[in-house]
């Protein structure tokens, strides 16, 4: 396989979006794809570079694709599998790149034109099946608020408070339900290497997790006192499955922002719990729930998500303060200005929310943060996800 040329490729591709939960303003521009350039690295690796811009003024991510020609152009029909970095739903900027493993997908092929394609939708893709609401673009306060609460249990990890803007996004209503993970599995989706980060999908074959664990799929502890329906959320996946989840479902991990705005934010004010300031043990699912919807005290498990809708956030999203702690993208960092700082980037990653399993109302708190590694060996019934776009 010869070195990429370089070319400049324009696309645009718009759809009506579903109304998925809230709705949002249909979407008036469609994205462009420019700039695209593409390059075989000179080693054995062989591996292909795709660089490009993306463009949308009035969507927060898009749904890019790429596509291979062996024919100078005539057509496109080979679709790299083997790839990571900024393809599947993607935030529009500036310079945006894919790597396509070509000697992993096709190990002896050796080609004498070749050119690449990337093109962008903001409504295509994605299959995921459950309740999204939108939370619109704007800044908001980030960190312990020092108010009730949030003041009381000040801890170093969730200061200074400080001020973040994002663009517009959707963010799933509930946590992704064990109902909801089955279907990626009998997708084939956790046995698809495109859904895969590189990272997640060599933690899976090192560990020869051709299936996945037993209790990711059945929710069985084996305890005879931990069950779940299939509209529980789904527990016991660790931070890459989740990932590919997303990925395969159209969508990705909230980032730690995005969590954190949905959990809190009214427009004005960051709440210390999402539907307020004050603590109400029965607005969430936690330890000392008394709630029968949720299964109360002495249960010990988690509750079918949306037991609790007085408990809901600012935007709707609910389920944000207990039941199941929720990975986010981001790594353990400290925040800009912290007295304390730390940086865990490639060791930790961030969970937020809370679990039923938590005996102190300090970790339902909006602010709270967690980490855990990405590729725990130990299966947390006590941890779980949701989506974002």
């Amino acid at each position: 396989m010869k070195p990429f040329g370089k070319y400049a490729l324009p696309a645009a591709v718009s759809v009506l979006s579903l109304c998925l939960g809230l709705c949002a303003p249909v979407w008036a521009v469609a994205p462009t794809v420019t700039n695209v350039q593409a390059h075989q690295w000179q080693d054995d690796s062989r591996k292909v570079e795709i660089t490009y811009t993306l463009t949308d003024p009035d969507t927060a991510s898009v749904y890019v694709s790429a596509a291979i020609s062996n024919d100078g152009g005539s057509t496109y029909s080979i679709t790299p599998t083997s790839v990571t970095g900024d393809i599947g739903w993607v935030r529009p900027g500036g310079r945006r790149t894919i790597i396509w493993d070509a000697k992993a997908q096709y190990p002896t092929a050796v080609w004498s034109s070749c050119k690449a394609r990337v093109t962008a939708d903001d409504a295509s893709g994605g299959v995921y099946p459950g309740a999204m609401v939108y939370v619109p673009a704007g800044s908001f306060l980030m960190g312990n608020s020092g108010v009730g609460n949030d003041g009381v249990y000040s801890h170093c990890r969730e200061l200074p408070q400080h001020s973040v803007s994002l663009p517009g996004y959707w963010i799933g209503k509930y946590e992704v339900t064990r109902g909801e993970y089955r279907q990626f599995i009998n997708a084939a989706g956790y046995s698809h290497q495109a859904y895969w980060s590189t990272a997640g999908w060599s933690w899976k074959v090192s560990n020869g997790r051709t299936e996945p664990y037993y209790w990711a799929a059945q929710q069985d502890w084996g305890t005879g006192t931990f069950t779940q329906t299939d509209n529980h959320p789904v527990v016991g996946v660790c931070y890459y499955e989740a990932e590919a989840f997303c990925n395969w479902a159209g969508g990705h991990l909230p980032t730690e922002a995005q969590w954190e705005k949905a959990a809190r934010w009214t427009g004005s004010h960051p709440n210390v719990y999402p539907w307020g300031d004050a603590w109400d043990a029965e607005k969430c699912n936690n330890y000392y729930d008394h709630n029968a919807a949720g299964g109360g005290y002495g249960m010990y498990q988690t509750a079918p998500v949306g037991s609790y809708p007085s408990g809901a956030g600012p935007y709707g999203c609910q389920d944000m303060a207990g039941n199941v702690w929720e990975w986010v993208q981001d790594w353990y960092v400290s925040y800009p200005g912290s007295t304390c700082p730390f940086d865990y980037t490639g060791s930790y990653r961030v969970l937020r929310g809370g679990s039923w399993f938590n005996n102190d109302y300090d970790y339902y708190r909006c602010a709270s943060r967690s980490n855990l590694v990405p590729y725990n060996y130990v299966r947390w019934s006590s941890s779980g996800f949701r989506i974002a776009r």
